[in-house]
């Protein structure tokens, strides 16, 4: 089992401080008191607490682990790869309050490669057609960062996605994720693809 890693943050001190007048004043308030209640003095005791950190424990299609590798390579202009859909999975004992997603692609070429594009190029034709988490569109967080004109999988890869609504316990909700390799792709890219992974944040 890997659970997701969360940190507790515990930041500054609290202080008090008393004179030394307000310290003796209370000293002899107390001794004062001694007499009248010593006898009608009840103490019981609670034993056997437990104090427990609960878990967050994300899985991707019910494996352990936050991250999946969608592999785009080797597909003909026009070519869809999915709707592919990953099902994310809290299986810890605490709600997930947000998620966060991040992508990244590093080259998958196969041969012959007659002209070697590079990854950001070849990421650069691989259109978005389907980003969705809990049914919801997330192609609007997705900006056109090359002026090409639509979502690709180069601009995937700086998008800010970050927030989204949290898993509960032993709750899962669904990501969905198509690509399609644009038509207008020319013999160039031949032989190049990519292979695009998915990061899966789950914060307590």
């Amino acid at each position: 089992m890997h659970p997701v890693p969360f940190i507790i943050s515990l930041q500054g001190a609290l202080t008090a401080k008393l004179s030394s007048s307000s310290i003796i004043h209370n000293f002899y308030a107390g001794m004062s008191g001694i007499g009248t209640w010593a006898y009608f003095n009840d103490v019981e005791t609670s034993s056997q607490n437990v104090l427990a950190a609960g878990t967050l424990d994300l899985k991707t299609d019910d494996v352990d682990g936050v991250s999946q590798t969608l592999i785009a390579s080797n597909i003909m202009p026009g070519d869809t790869v999915g709707p592919e859909t990953i099902i994310l999975k809290n299986s810890g004992t605490l709600a997930g309050s947000s998620l966060d997603m991040s992508f990244s692609y590093i080259e998958s070429d196969t041969s012959p490669n007659p002209i070697d594009m590079s990854a950001d190029n070849t990421a650069s034709i691989i259109e978005i057609t389907t980003l969705d988490y809990d049914s919801s569109s997330l192609l609007s967080a997705v900006s056109d960062n090359n002026s090409n004109g639509y979502p690709d999988v180069y601009d995937l890869s700086s998008a800010n996605i970050t927030g989204l609504a949290g898993i509960g316990a032993s709750s899962t909700k669904d990501f969905t994720i198509a690509v399609k390799l644009r038509a207008d792709a020319d013999k160039s890219y031949q032989s190049d693809g990519i292979n695009i992974t998915m990061n899966f944040i789950l914060n307590q």
